[in-house]
């Protein structure tokens, strides 16, 4: 099955792309994306007791402060990439395939219609409260460096699990609470650029095993259909046919397959990628394992906001192709 030239991939993240602030000015002007940001919240704050959208738009929170709440985060990301997707198709801009890594793999698959909104998010909002009190503490690091530095390392293999490989030069650990020191002091001692992921869980390794209790029982309700359009993982590095549960639920735990799930797609064909990240974390990573490629690849989502200009401006290149 092949992917025809120029047709469009809608990219969707998880974790460590969320910033408070978000989407705001989205919010504000585009009455599809406050929809479903607006529906998503209503159902969170059933479940939880409290407001994303408050946090992200009226709390006294900084764009720099790291967004980390995972009973918050968790749903949020799910709905901000849902959104968004959301709008880009109401404005006539349909995908002909979805790929998701991590929690993403929740958006992309509502998306393609495997699984629907109003079913899966009342899970995401239950799974949130049991990760967030059950789960090991740790963290994430993203390095922008060989991945090979990884198993090379006398301390990595030992201290750290390789989260995910996303790139020719970024790779992503995760790390327990008690070996985080020691894992940032040897980075530093090798001179590795590395950043923090705003996550205090160490997911993508055995560390998250198992579930805390409650973490994936509602998952397991959510009821499946055969996706509308094709599906691709990170997890697997390559298409999912029947999505479902188990799929999901291992999504967050098995070691994200970003780099090779790109080449997969491009096998099939140029595209044309749409990151819907808040951040457009993935654009950049998508960039870097296309060389010599014919695709493109376009962001709504920044670090600096302005998401209503991104998204006329992807919309507009997006028609003129």
């Amino acid at each position: 099955m092949r992917i025809d030239s120029g047709e469009i991939v809608f990219l969707f993240g998880g974790q460590g792309s969320q910033l408070y602030r978000m989407g705001e000015e989205l919010y504000r002007q585009n009455p599809v994306f406050r929809h479903w940001m607006e529906r998503g919240d209503a159902v969170i704050r059933r479940i939880t007791g409290r407001s994303f959208l408050h946090e992200l738009y009226e709390a006294p929170h900084r764009i720099s402060d790291d967004f980390d709440d995972l009973e918050l985060t968790h749903p949020a990301i799910f709905v901000y990439e849902y959104a968004l997707a959301a709008s880009l198709i109401d404005a006539g801009i349909r995908p002909s395939a979805v790929l998701g890594a991590s929690l993403g793999e929740v958006a992309a698959c509502a998306i393609a219609g495997a699984c629907t909104f109003d079913d899966v998010l009342p899970a995401l909002g239950q799974q949130a409260l049991a990760l967030q009190r059950g789960c090991r503490a740790g963290g994430m690091i993203a390095l922008m460096a060989d991945p090979a530095t990884f198993s090379d390392s006398p301390v990595l293999p030992r201290r750290a699990a390789l989260a995910g490989i996303l790139g020719p030069t970024h790779y992503v650990i995760a790390v327990p609470d008690m070996w985080m020191e020691d894992v940032e002091a040897h980075l530093r001692a090798r001179n590795l650029l590395y950043s923090l992921l705003p996550v205090r869980q160490p997911f993508h390794s055995p560390w998250v095993e198992p579930l805390p209790t409650g973490a994936s029982a509602a998952l397991l309700q959510v009821p499946f259909s055969p996706p509308r359009i094709k599906v691709f993982s990170s997890r697997t590095a390559g298409q999912v046919l029947h999505p479902d549960a188990s799929h999901l639920l291992r999504a967050a735990l098995d070691p994200m397959r970003f780099r090779d799930a790109i080449l997969e797609v491009e096998t099939l064909g140029p595209s044309r990628y749409v990151d819907m990240t808040p951040s457009g974390t993935l654009a950049n990573l998508v960039t870097a394992n296309l060389a010599g490629s014919a695709s493109t690849v376009l962001a709504v989502g920044s670090p600096f906001g302005r998401e209503a200009t991104g998204l006329a401006r992807v919309l507009s290149k997006l028609r003129a192709a």
